[in-house]
Parts: C-alpha cells; sequence; structure tokens
C-alpha cells in the first residue's frame, strides 16, 4: 500500500511540476502572435520583378520590338489619311491599347472612361481567358504575334514568315472562333514578318478571308504593309504614336499631345499603348485635352 501511494505521489509530483514549467514558459517565452511579423512586402516586390524579367524575355512589346533608324518618315500616301474625317468634324483619333490579357487590365481601362480599342492576346497558357475578357467590352480588336527580329522566345503560336498558308489560314480560322465579334487585327511585335511583303500579302489574303483588316502597329521602319495596301487599292491603317516608350506619367501626356496634333494635322490618327499604371494615369488626367479631338472605336470606320 505505501508503495502505490509512493508511485502517486511521484506521478502527481511530475505532474504539477510539469505544469508549472509550462506556466512559467508561456509568461516568459512571447506569444506566436506577439512576435515580430516577417515584412512580406520586399518579397512581392522582388517576386513581381523575377515575373515581369520572365514575361520580357517571352513577351516582346511593340515598343522594344520596334527598329528604330535615323531620319524615319512615312510618306503622306501611306500614312492613315485625313479623308477619314469630313470637313467641318472634329479630327478624329484611335487609341489603341496593346497587350490586354487579364481581367483586371479590363476594369482599369473600363475605368478610364474614354473610348479605347482594348486589343486582346490570343489564348495562351500564360493568359487562357483572353476571350472571355474580350466579351466584356463592346469594341475589341486581336493582338496577333508576329514573328520579330532578334528574338529569342516567341509568344506561343507567333506566325512566321516561313510558315506555310496553311498554318496562316489555321491560326486566323481558330482566332475567329474565338473573338467572333472582332474586325480589327493588330500586330504583336512582328519587326521581321511586316517587313516582308510576301509573307504579309499572304497574311491579308487569309485575314480577308476571315473578315478581318489589319492594322500596322508599325513595329519597324521597314513595314511593307503601306506598299502592299497600296497595291490592293485599299486605305492603310498603321501607327502613328506610341503614347508610352516611357513609363511616366508627364511624359505619356505629351505623347497624347502629339498624337491629337498629328489627328489634326491629317484629320484622323492611331496611337498605342498599353496597360500600364502610368499610361492609365495618364489618359484619366488628358480628358479636358482630349477634347480636341473625337475618340472612336475602329469599328466606326
Amino acid at each position: 500500500m505505501d508503495r502505490k501511494f509512493l508511485n502517486y505521489a511521484i506521478i502527481v509530483t511530475a505532474a504539477i511540476l510539469i505544469s508549472l514549467l509550462l506556466a512559467i514558459a508561456y509568461y516568459i517565452y512571447p506569444k506566436p502572435q506577439q512576435q515580430p511579423l516577417i515584412d512580406i512586402e520586399p518579397l512581392k516586390k522582388r517576386e513581381e520583378e523575377v515575373l515581369k524579367k520572365v514575361l520580357k524575355r517571352v513577351e516582346l512589346s511593340e515598343i522594344e520590338d520596334y527598329q528604330e533608324e535615323e531620319n524615319l518618315t512615312v510618306s503622306v500616301e501611306s500614312s492613315n489619311s485625313s479623308s477619314i474625317a469630313s470637313f467641318g468634324e472634329l479630327p478624329k483619333l484611335a487609341i489603341i491599347i496593346d497587350d490586354v490579357a487579364f481581367n483586371y487590365q479590363v476594369r482599369a481601362l473600363k475605368s478610364v472612361g474614354l473610348p479605347l480599342n482594348l486589343s486582346f492576346f490570343p489564348p495562351n497558357r500564360k493568359h487562357p481567358y483572353t476571350p472571355t475578357h474580350a466579351k466584356k467590352v463592346e469594341h475589341y480588336m486581336v493582338h496577333l504575334p508576329l514573328e520579330a527580329v532578334g528574338l529569342r522566345f516567341d509568344e506561343k503560336d507567333t506566325l512566321h514568315i516561313q510558315d506555310s498558308t496553311e498554318r496562316f489560314e489555321r491560326r486566323i480560322r481558330k482566332i475567329r472562333d474565338l473573338f467572333p465579334e472582332a474586325r480589327f487585327i493588330n500586330n504583336h511585335t512582328g519587326s521581321r514578318f511586316t517587313a516582308n511583303y510576301e509573307a504579309m500579302e499572304r497574311l491579308v489574303e487569309v485575314l480577308d478571308s476571315y473578315g478581318f483588316i489589319f492594322v500596322d502597329s508599325r513595329t519597324t521602319p521597314k513595314t511593307k504593309v503601306p506598299k502592299l495596301m497600296r497595291d490592293l487599292g485599299r486605305k492603310y491603317l498603321g501607327r502613328d504614336i506610341f503614347l508610352d516608350n516611357v513609363q511616366n506619367v508627364n511624359y505619356i501626356k505629351k505623347q497624347i499631345s502629339k498624337a491629337i496634333k498629328k489627328a489634326q494635322r491629317k484629320g484622323f490618327a492611331i496611337a498605342i499603348g498599353h496597360p500600364h499604371p502610368a499610361t492609365i494615369k495618364a489618359l484619366k488626367e488628358s480628358k479636358e485635352m482630349l477634347n480636341k479631338v473625337k475618340l472612336i472605336y475602329l469599328d466606326e470606320l
């Protein structure tokens, strides 16, 4: 009996000691919620920087693809014609926003409150829902990846000058199925492709068969699209101004002013920007200045 009592006393004493130690530890050591939190903002910023570098390798922008040359000029007969604007009307300006891929971009661009021509990437693994996002706007375009000069990483399903006309046809037929309401297609990159007359001629023929009109992003001064359109007896539609070569609100406002002056001189102009925060802010702050022109959807031509 004494031995059982001794064992019982030992167990009780041990339990008391353990409880006492736990109580001391509770008050001595900081609780989990009292520990300083890790600042995740630098980590998020680093992650975004890495993502941008990856996307830059894969999706070259029109601006990066643009091949600068000295004394670059575009002849009057090959540029957007003033005949699009009627006498007595305000000059017309179409602002295209390229590289649209995600729903948050669509929301941000709609919040600008201006008629903008959103040009959507065809869907791929990185942005699979672009056709769904396009349905959320009344007027939209398709941003078609074409072969660039010196590009190591192509956007998936980029068309190349050596591709067969059958491949062109398969690609454009699929895009027509995915974007049934689109009338206009402009090129994403494409400095090599648009500089090749034969490739552009074949592509335009396929685009015609599916009811698409090509708009030249003019990613190279060597573009053959103006000559091709002259030879076909058609009006050439091409970019006049890049708005956001530099991600700076004041710079972009100056580019918007240049686009307005270009429209005033010619009667009609096309400017291209991208869904960057600086571009969206500059557009919102330029509404009064943009009253000097009539902003239009290309669908209205």
